[in-house]
């Protein structure tokens, strides 16, 4: 059934044939389509008033907005072209857009790439009739009225088909030419159906970047090849670069067999970064894999994909990744080695985070022509592609479940085994020293309060005395003892003021400085970019008298020219010439970027008492200056940022000289216990030891264990980990921390035990009936007759999805017959569904209160028939806050949802706001509401708590109740049973160090006999 089929079927009683409903008028050019009705009805439509389809067509619209798609105009959107092209047809429906365009292209292809001559026209092909057509932005008309909506490659194609096209014949070069045929291949193999003609067998290339490959020569150096990540090796490429123009200010392209590789001006760029050099000393070598960047432009060369190696005469090559060395080996890379099977990589790959590592560094491999990639102490064959491939398949399967997971063999040689003791027995010692160091910290100096604009919370005051204590003896340590007390993680939830106790910290750290008549040393804070102008904001609001010289924002576009010296490109260029045989730096020869030292006069960076705010991003670029400097106290929010020890930023961080480094995360742990192992080596080197030992200690253990035994073994260890880290690390969650925050009550509709603050409550437990009972058999009855004769893997996992919407709405896949105009008929269409019957009683007694309510939910299509219905019934305009990437962004979208919840909050008495939980996770504060409903759950229980915490914050002040509704089955457990069962059954330890639990789909599928 069509869309104005299903649109015809919804007449009932008084209710208006929604097809004959007129909806937003649209009028399409290059730029996209602007979505429009006359003003006066479109200011009425905003307030609720309008028909069905009106309605429905601007929720998808603001829908949209809110994802940064359409922009807001006087009386409509506009959405641009790409993103019109790339509507799902459920969206392309309710806006009443053309169908897609399901015919083919031919191309007419004249003249040689390399003249201006050249030309490229195209054609539709409709039932095998080549037929000219006009392009309307997103739009393909074959006649003035026969439109087609494109897909984003067919736009992505004709566009620039329609751009080559309109160029004057100076700027048709070859550069040009073959960007529009590669434009046009990329589009073929991305799904349009396009004849390219005798290019069908020219394979035209555009590189995403240069990396690099190497020669070990017989003296041990290193002898450097660009790399263009298409698989050439580099004996085709050095034939070939003669090719090139490296003066040629349009790039230029080389030709290699059946392929053509178009190099613009950057790639050129990299390309003679590289072929400039190209000799690394074999006592250099070293030097080069831990800190490429030293020797090669990382702004030109991408140096995060690792490289790939070979000695000279042997023709396959080895990936590795950069900083992978080991101080007492002779031959980095064990070239002569016998590459073990991919069979072998179950031993290896043992987490799901090093499955994607490998991944990624095997992708990279291949795209350098290696044969061989070194990962996990191993050289793995990956020659054959397969293989490879088959078995990382194996491993994912194995890793998302438990039970197909092979032990872990230890292997280990007695020599081995006598060698890792006695690295166990120094890191224990210094283990011991470090801790004993932190429990003699005392520090009976209160601040003097009335320096800050503020009054503390009583846990604030708490952090910013353990803060202040770990401080104090750190600034009596030897500057030059590798193994003092430096620094700490604050891992405080989110919400609980870290910015604000930091910034009391540096205050009296200056203070305290002064007092002792020593430097009062420059502090650096690296945060996230969207980040820095808070964090002015919170000096400003902080202190009375603000404690620094001046504030320097360290970022392009404020103050970052200031502070570079005219002429230096960038100082890492310079470490291979800078330093000498005994790989010791010789500060008189070092050219740097930035001004810093007395001699920079009052250019100078590092000033006493100056505030530096800069990004991860140009600490990673300016590293070398930056780590030159000697900072009083380091601060990395959001420390997360570097929790990779893989990555340059992370490498430069470690490498930062200061009398205290703090890192602020309320997310120590986000994917594996290894992110915490890198914080707290940032923070505190030596603490938990070298990453083999921390692996041995505290990861294999976890992954060793059984699938009945692995939760306890995890909170064992969890707490364990948390004890070994002791005074070095401060946690706190909201519940134990905020006295003043009034009761939280979680009210469960599936039938279970009370437990704490969590209660069961049979007024949010309805069980299915009528049609929606019926739906749900039918999807398992529909899977079971399939399994008798059919393969069933991979389709269970659409069977759960079909579960999942079914329990919401048993015709929640037909959006466009569920669409309502007026209250009673949305009433009656939502008592279709158990659960949003539900929903409307526990909303009803909510609008007796006069109170507010968030109701959380992941599926578009419910959140949008949800506003509609709710709208008519209850008189609102409900808002509708989404997570998707592409909203959080820009500054402004983040403000546009601040708006929208300030109105929400404005508004007197009972509203209703809708948003994702995945928007929940982007700061958002919504104390106005005191009400919150999961009405489709998160599958990761530390995301639903999450998003609850958006009502449960400082500032609210009313009893806080969280709802989570659930639909049974009259016979058996239901979908909803199921998910709540695992979601309480995943650990969740506020005083442990444990990595996050999701509820896997496997797991369902597995409590569901499916």
């Amino acid at each position: 059934m069509g869309l104005f089929d299903l649109l015809r079927s919804m007449v009932s009683g008084e209710q208006e044939n929604v097809t004959a409903q007129s909806g937003f008028q649209f009028r399409a050019d290059s730029s996209g389509v602007l979505f429009f009705i006359d003003l006066p009805e479109f200011a009425e439509l905003k307030q609720g008033n309008g028909p069905a389809l009106q309605k429905m067509q601007l929720i998808a619209l603001r829908m949209l907005e809110e994802q940064g798609l359409a922009e807001p105009m006087a009386n409509g959107f506009h959405v641009s072209a790409e993103d019109v092209a790339g509507l799902d047809d459920e969206q392309a429906e309710i806006l009443k857009l053309p169908v897609r365009f399901s015919g083919g292209f031919t191309t007419e292809i004249n003249g040689r790439t390399g003249n201006s001559g050249f030309r490229v026209n195209a054609t539709a092909s409709v039932e095998g009739q080549d037929v000219p057509f006009n392009l309307k932005g997103p739009f393909l008309y074959l006649t003035s009225t026969e439109g087609y909506r494109l897909s984003q490659a067919e736009l992505f194609a004709l566009t620039a088909l329609e751009y080559h096209q309109q160029l004057a014949p100076e700027g048709r070069g070859e550069g040009a030419n073959l960007r529009l045929m590669a434009e046009l291949q990329t589009a073929q193999r991305n799904g349009m159906k396009l004849d390219l003609g005798h290019f069908e067998k020219l394979d035209v290339v555009v590189p995403e970047g240069v990396g690099v490959t190497a020669t070990k020569m017989p003296d041990g150096s290193l002898f450097l090849s660009p790399s263009l990540g298409d698989g050439t090796s580099p004996e085709e490429l050095g034939r070939r670069w003669d090719q090139l123009d490296f003066d040629a200010e349009k790039g230029g392209a080389l030709r290699i067999g059946k392929r053509v590789v178009l190099l613009e001006p950057e790639k050129i760029e990299a390309v003679k970064e590289v072929l400039g050099n190209r000799r690394i000393p074999a006592d250099r070598v070293r030097e080069f894999i831990e800190t490429p960047s030293a020797f090669l432009d990382a702004a030109l060369v991408n140096l995060e994909l690792g490289f790939s190696v070979r000695v000279e005469g042997i023709g396959k090559l080895q990936h590795m990744e950069f900083g992978e060395t080991d101080a007492k080996k002779q031959d980095w890379f064990a070239l002569d080695k016998l590459p073990a099977p991919p069979e072998a990589l179950p031993k290896v790959i043992q987490s799901e985070e090093e499955l994607t590592q490998f991944q990624e560094a095997v992708e990279a491999a291949w795209g350098q022509g290696a044969d061989t990639v070194a990962f996990g102490g191993e050289t793995i064959d990956i020659s054959n592609r397969e293989s490879v491939s088959t078995q990382l398949e194996q491993i994912g399967d194995r890793l998302r479940n438990p039970d197909l997971q092979d032990p872990i063999i230890n292997d280990d040689t007695p020599a081995t085994q006598e060698k890792l003791s006695l690295v166990l027995k120094d890191a224990e010692e210094l283990h011991e020293e470090l801790r004993q160091k932190a429990k003699d910290v005392s520090n009976n100096d209160q601040p003097d309060w009335s320096q800050y604009a503020r009054e503390p919370f009583p846990h604030q005051k708490e952090g910013i005395l353990w803060l202040l204590g770990l401080i104090e003896h750190a600034r009596q340590e030897q500057a030059d003892n590798l193994y003092r007390l430096q620094g700490a993680l604050l891992a405080d939830d989110m919400g609980l003021g870290k910015t604000y106790m930091s910034l009391v910290a540096v205050g009296e750290y200056l203070s305290r400085q002064k007092a002792s008549r020593k430097q009062q040393k420059p502090i650096l804070v690296v945060a996230p970019l969207t980040l820095l102008e808070n964090w002015e904001d919170e000096v400003a609001a902080t202190y009375n008298g603000i404690p620094f010289k001046d504030i320097v924002v360290l970022q392009s576009g404020r103050d970052l020219t200031k502070f570079r010296v005219k002429g230096e490109k960038r100082e890492a260029a310079q470490m291979a010439e800078i330093l000498d045989n005994d790989q010791i730096l010789d500060q008189d020869a070092i050219r740097y970027a930035l001004h810093i030292g007395p001699e920079a006069g009052t250019k100078r960076l590092d000033q006493e008492r100056r505030l530096v705010l800069t990004t991860y991003q140009a600490l990673r670029d300016y590293q070398f200056s930056l780590c030159r400097i000697d900072w009083g106290m380091v601060i990395f929010d959001e420390a997360q940022n570097i929790k990779n020890p893989n990555t340059l930023q992370a490498r430069a961080a470690k490498g930062l000289k200061a009398d205290f480094k703090l890192l602020a995360t309320g997310t120590p742990v986000e994917n594996s216990l290894g992110d915490f192992w890198c914080l707290m080596d940032t923070a505190q080197p030596g603490l938990l030891g070298n990453w083999t030992t921390f692996r041995d200690t505290w990861i294999k253990p976890i992954l060793a264990a059984d699938e009945e035994s692995r939760d306890e073994v995890r909170s064992t260890l969890g707490q364990g980990l948390r004890d070994t880290v002791g005074p070095f690390m401060l946690r706190r969650v909201k519940e134990d921390q905020l006295g003043g925050l009034p009761a939280k009550t979680i009210r469960c509709g599936v039938p279970q035990p009370d437990h704490g603050n969590l209660v069961y409550t049979s007024a949010l437990t309805s069980t299915m009936e009528g049609q929606q009972l019926r739906a749900y058999e039918d999807v398992l009855k529909g899977y079971r007759e399939q399994q008798a004769t059919e393969d069933m893997r991979g389709k269970a996992l659409s069977v759960l999805q079909q579960l999942r919407e079914v329990s919401l709405h048993p015709r929640l896949r037909h959006e466009t017959e569920l669409m309502t105009n007026d209250a009673a008929s949305a009433r009656r269409i939502m008592g279709e569904s158990a659960k949003l019957s539900v929903l409307l009683d526990t909303l009803d007694s909510i609008k007796k209160n006069g109170e507010k309510v968030i109701l959380f939910m992941v599926t578009k299509r419910l959140q949008r028939l949800l506003k509609l219905w709710l709208d008519q019934i209850y008189g609102l305009n409900i808002a509708i806050i989404n997570g998707d990437t592409a909203a959080v962004a820009k500054k402004t979208d983040v403000l546009s949802r601040k708006q929208l919840i300030t109105q929400f909050e404005a508004n007197a008495g009972f509203n209703i706001i809708i948003m994702s939980p995945v928007a929940a996770g982007v700061g958002l504060t919504v104390v106005g509401a005191n009400h919150v409903v999961h009405l489709e759950r998160h599958w990761n229980p530390a995301k639903e708590a999450q998003a609850s915490d958006r009502v449960y914050r400082i500032g609210q002040k009313k009893p806080v109740t969280i709802h989570l509704p659930a639909v049974l089955h009259p016979e058996y457990d239901a979908f909803d049973v199921h998910l709540d069962r695992l979601l309480r059954g995943k650990l969740m330890l506020k005083d442990a160090v444990v990595t996050p639990e999701v509820v896997s789909e496997n797991e369902v599928l597995k409590s569901m006999g499916l």
